[in-house]
């Protein structure tokens, strides 16, 4: 009989909890709460925040430990040739890793370039032209940059309306 008692004791406690609203609040900020910081590790990890540890470097970013494909590497030699010619040559490392960012060397425009020129996402369909497009812009992002590379790699994709405001204000 005790035992019955319990139970019956323990589904009246438990009825109890489900019908209190504040229960529920507190169940669905921690649930909100483990999702939201689930979600941000997702990104950070996905987004090589691993690469960023092991790099070992802070600042300027043209060095670090990025491994790119062999779907990547085959482009090497455009994106040399396309670097000397627009002034960036020692970047050549740098423009293999936003490659393999961008495209993974999958797509037929490398680079997503083709928005730089005013074409709509993926237009270019020539992965040659995509470098040479692509390294021009890059060139001259980091020139307007006055050489910053963090801030030229975000005006590559965001485009470089921003880059006047950034060093105006540090960065």
């Amino acid at each position: 009989m005790q035992g019955v008692l319990k139970k019956g004791a323990k589904a009246a406690g438990t009825i109890a909890i489900l019908k209190n609203p504040f229960s529920w609040i507190i169940a669905g900020i921690l649930l909100l709460l483990t999702s939201l910081f689930g979600f941000a590790l997702f990104i950070s990890i996905s987004l090589g925040g691993e690469n960023q540890l092991e790099s070992g470097k802070s600042g300027e970013g043209a060095e670090g430990t990025a491994q790119v494909s062999s779907e990547v590497i085959r482009y090497e030699p455009l994106i040399r040739k396309y670097a000397e010619q627009n002034g960036v040559g020692e970047y050549v490392g740098l423009i293999l890793a936003m490659i393999q960012q961008e495209s993974g060397g999958r797509e037929l425009d490398v680079m997503q370039s083709s928005e730089s020129i005013g074409l709509p996402p993926g237009a270019i369909t020539d992965p040659e032209y995509s470098i040479q497009v692509g390294v021009k812009h890059f060139a001259e992002v980091m020139k307007q940059a006055k050489g910053d590379v963090n801030l030229a790699l975000q005006s590559y994709n965001f485009g470089d309306g921003f880059i006047g405001y950034a060093l105006e204000r540090g960065g």
